[in-house]
């Protein structure tokens, strides 16, 4: 099945400038999902996504599937993606 990905801003500039992206996975979760993306993209894209020597979800990145934050989905980062599901990657953003 075929899962789009979409970067934003500094996200985009660690997964090698690619803005919008199709993956291949026959089932697989949001939180396999961003391992497999981890293994693509090396360390610096797993410390935009991580928080530092876990594999729980930095407090400050932000995660949309079909334009949803994952959080709000039943089964949050175990949710497990269906064909043709949009996932939104935006980096921390601090701000004042």
């Amino acid at each position: 099945m075929s899962i789009t990905v979409k970067t934003y801003l500094t996200m985009r500039q660690v997964m090698d400038n690619r803005a919008v992206f199709d993956v291949e996975f026959d089932r697989i979760s949001i939180k396999n999902l961003l391992v497999e993306l981890t293994l693509m993209f090396g360390p610096e894209f797993k410390s935009m996504v991580f928080e530092e020597n876990t594999l729980n979800i930095g407090p400050h990145v932000r995660i949309l599937v079909n334009g949803k934050h994952y959080g709000t989905l039943p089964d949050q980062l175990n949710t497990i993606l269906t064909s043709d599901d949009e996932i939104g990657l935006f980096p921390p953003i601090a701000g004042g």
